[in-house]
């Protein structure tokens, strides 16, 4: 109602109209409040090929965490070490690992040569895990006492119970907790395409394939946040799962505004592993890498559809089959 037609009512009707009014600007403005852990894999760099090499990992840590310094946002980020050891590179490697420590990140453990579990047995894992913490473990010495965190590669955690169990006591005898994640974007899809563009200056492509992935990026955002209430009654604090490379570098900072503009405020990792979700026991055997709200859901008996799990574009996946069969 405008104001000149509001001239025309009574005075006490006036009145509350305007509060009416201001009661809506007011319920509209109101944000849901929403917590969430972001998380790295695949440090220092998950490079596509072997010709995009240190200059393009340098541009892209000090693009992620000039991003992340702007959001105030704690990360935890996961290296896998035999990134570390390229000839004429491992000196200038470890620096890039020291500038996350810099600027306020927690290295994790994501073994050292990012093998699947589901083709090792348990005493080859054991080794990727033990091998995978010697540089990591040295340069954190200096903000001990923290935790140490572990993600297994894919998230795959092991394709019988006894493997799985048996990561899981060797991970905890060694101070590890494993970590769980809520929201994955498939961005690894997303980034081979994109740095094929992006070598082949095609920006029409990268431009196209930047929209496509932060549009599936706040859509499987928004289905965890339908999907954890009807598993816990509420929505849990969420954990983000994405990797380090070019396309997070490019579009972090347009990710985090949209996050905060659903009401989203970053948190440690360690809080959100405070979250009585995160607290359900894992018991789910899968040769798969699902998120930690489909697999609490299982290890709960219960049954919930998880229809509109959304999938990258059939063009985007069409174009990733056919560039790895090439």
């Amino acid at each position: 109602m405008s104001c000149k037609a509001m001239k025309y009512l009574h005075p006490g009707k006036s009145l509350i109209v305007i509060l009416l009014l201001c009661l809506g600007a007011a319920a509209q403005s109101i944000k849901p409040s929403r917590k969430m852990a972001v998380t790295f894999d695949d440090l220092p760099y998950a490079a596509v090929g072997q010709s995009h090499g240190l200059s393009h990992a340098q541009r892209a840590t000090n693009k992620l965490l000039r991003v992340l310094k702007s959001w105030r946002v704690p990360v935890v980020a996961f290296v896998n070490e035999s990134g570390l050891q390229v000839t004429g590179e491992v000196d200038a490697r470890i620096a890039l690992l020291r500038e996350w420590i810099d600027a306020g990140a927690i290295l994790g453990n994501h073994t050292y040569s990012h093998p699947d579990f589901n083709t090792l047995t348990i005493e080859q894992f054991e080794d990727e895990i033990i091998k995978g913490e010697v540089v990591t473990r040295r340069l954190m010495q200096s903000h001990e006492p923290y935790q140490l965190y572990f993600r297994h590669p894919m998230t795959h955690t092991g394709n019988t119970q006894a493997k799985k169990e048996a990561i899981e006591i060797f991970l905890a005898a060694r101070g590890y907790k494993v970590t769980p994640h809520t929201i994955e974007n498939s961005d690894f899809i997303f980034n081979a395409l994109y740095v094929d563009a992006l070598r082949n200056h095609d920006e029409a492509m990268a431009r196209r394939l930047r929209k496509e992935y932060l549009d599936l990026t706040i859509a499987a955002t928004a289905f965890a946040e339908r999907f954890s209430p009807q598993i816990f009654g509420r929505e849990v604090t969420q954990t983000l799962l994405i990797h380090a490379n070019d396309i997070n570098a490019d579009c972090l900072d347009e990710i985090l505004k949209r996050f905060a503009e659903r009401g989203y405020r970053f948190v440690t990792l360690d809080e959100a592993m405070n979250d009585p979700a995160y607290k359900t026991r894992d018991t789910y055997v899968t040769t798969f890498g699902p998120t930690w709200l489909w697999r609490w859901m299982k290890s709960k008996a219960m049954n919930v559809s998880a229809k509109g799990d959304p999938d990258p574009p059939p063009w985007v996946m069409d174009l990733f089959r056919k560039r790895l069969r090439n």
